[in-house]
């Protein structure tokens, strides 16, 4: 049920070995996501979106581009279609001026409240949705709690803002679900301005990783030699980070990862201020023990998915 790569540094960085070399690379992993692939990366401000309508593994243009990409946020996804179908309109990520967009799950029994959920995204966005994914409109339903807050598409959103408005983006969702009697959606978000990225886990399995087993130019560090204690010696570091790779499956063994719990939102802000809070008023357990049956259609084993669910309750 497609899975989601992104990536924040403070330098332009190559993603070549997470899409395409790692031991789960992104292009691995559309063994069994094959319904197409899109990369989104920033040169300067501005976003580029590239998308292609076949497996990535195996698929040129896809290996062209993850090894010619360098860019300091890059967002990319591979496809199990759901809702929709294969085509370029259907495929992540979405992006709007500064915005990049993409959706891990599904909005079961969507067609109850369509129009509910239309009713939720502001009005001058209606004519840009394209394609009949419930993705495309959660991406909207988030632009339109941004312009709430006073961001425009060509915005980008200061502090915390944009965790903000993802964790009401996931509440409006889960309102207009309950309203209906439908079934919890399954909805992990990863959204960038290129600057700030924020994630959530919400009934599909997510990851993220701040941190390389080892560095390559530890040797060079004077103030490391001079027995000097680094920030980037700090593990799953709680406040300022250098980089952050969120991602549904683990990818390289190089990083080190940690599971987010169900209900977590996750990101680092335009200042690489790393943010870890709750996007939902329930706690863990709870939501754990909402979303644990659906882990097993997707893959993943309902008492791994519960395990992982509960180690930061």
């Amino acid at each position: 049920m497609c899975r989601l790569f992104g990536f924040r540094s403070a330098v332009n960085i190559g993603v070549h070995h997470s899409l395409v070399l790692a031991e789960n690379a992104l292009a691995q992993q559309s063994e069994s996501n094959p319904d197409g692939w899109g990369i989104g990366f920033y040169e300067g401000s501005s976003p580029i979106l590239r998308r292609g309508l076949s497996k990535a593994i195996g698929d040129g243009d896809f290996a062209n581009l993850a090894r010619f990409v360098r860019s300091q946020a890059v967002v990319a996804h591979v496809r199990l279609g759901t809702v929709g179908g294969n085509g370029l309109r259907n495929t992540h990520p979405f992006s709007l001026g500064r915005w990049v967009f993409a959706h891990n799950g599904t909005l079961r029994d969507l067609s109850v409240y369509h129009d509910r959920l239309m009713d939720k995204i502001d009005r001058q966005f209606h004519p840009l949705i394209e394609g009949e994914t419930d993705s495309e409109r959660c991406f909207y339903l988030f632009m339109s709690q941004l312009g709430l807050r006073g961001i425009e598409p060509n915005d980008h959103a200061p502090g915390i803002v944009a965790f903000d408005a993802m964790a009401a983006t996931i509440a409006i969702l889960c309102a207009l679900t309950e309203a209906v009697d439908a079934p919890p959606p399954l909805i992990n978000f990863l959204a960038t301005d290129g600057r700030s990225m924020i994630a959530n886990r919400l009934g599909r399995g997510l990851f993220f990783s701040t941190q390389k087993r080892y560095c390559e130019k530890m040797n060079e560090c004077s103030r490391w030699r001079d027995g000097e204690e680094l920030p980037c010696m700090h593990p799953l570091r709680a406040h300022e980070v250098n980089h952050v790779l969120i991602a549904s499956e683990t990818i390289s063994t190089e990083d080190i990862w940690e599971p987010l719990a169900e209900g977590d939102l996750i990101g680092i802000d335009a200042n690489f201020t790393f943010v870890r809070t709750r996007s939902l008023p329930f706690d863990v357990q709870t939501l754990t023990q909402r979303y644990a049956p659906f882990y097993k259609e997707d893959g993943q084993d309902a008492l791994h998915a519960q395990a992982i669910g509960l180690s930061r309750s």
